[in-house]
């Protein structure tokens, strides 16, 4: 199981792993981030958001949990590990990519809609996940045109079982 994002490398994953304070292989773990980063990336196609800021989206949103239930800081602690690891050189983004990647993860727990196409992507990302747990993602949830379409086809299929 690898990254797609050629921003991600193999000595970041790792630095991240290392250094993760839980599992990675429980309901927030590294197989969720690796469908949300497919699931980002098919978005970001659609619907123009950042390639770069969505694949790391997908490694730190959720990377410092401390457990799979109520951990409210987990997307700034997650934020803040980007920031250390960007300025430690284990990636390159632009101040201002790193703005939205910071903001995607610091938020996406508690905010629903964002107007910008990056965030948008990465929040549907994860939404689109939902069904990881057994819940049908809601399309009135959902920031893009191409995840409610995605979430409708979902729930169909669901509904037809």
């Amino acid at each position: 199981m690898n990254f797609q994002g050629q921003i991600i490398s193999h000595a970041l994953v790792d630095r991240v792993i290392n250094s993760i304070p839980f599992r990675t292989h429980g309901i927030h773990g590294l197989p969720h981030w690796l469908r949300v980063e497919r699931n980002g990336l098919n978005l970001a196609a659609e619907e123009g958001g950042d390639f770069d800021v969505v694949s790391l989206f997908a490694l730190f949103h959720d990377s410092r949990r401390v457990n799979d239930d109520a951990d409210p800081e987990h997307g700034s602690r997650g934020a803040r590990l980007a920031v250390r690891l960007r300025d430690a050189g284990f990636f390159d983004l632009t101040d201002e990519q790193l703005e939205l990647l910071v903001y995607a993860c610091e938020n996406h727990t508690e905010e629903t809609y964002c107007d910008h196409p990056t965030v948008a992507c990465c929040w549907d990302a994860d939404r689109l996940d939902l069904t990881r747990i057994g819940v049908d993602p809601d399309p009135n949830m959902l920031n893009t045109a191409t995840a409610r379409q995605v979430a409708l086809q979902l729930n169909a299929s669901a509904n037809h079982e």
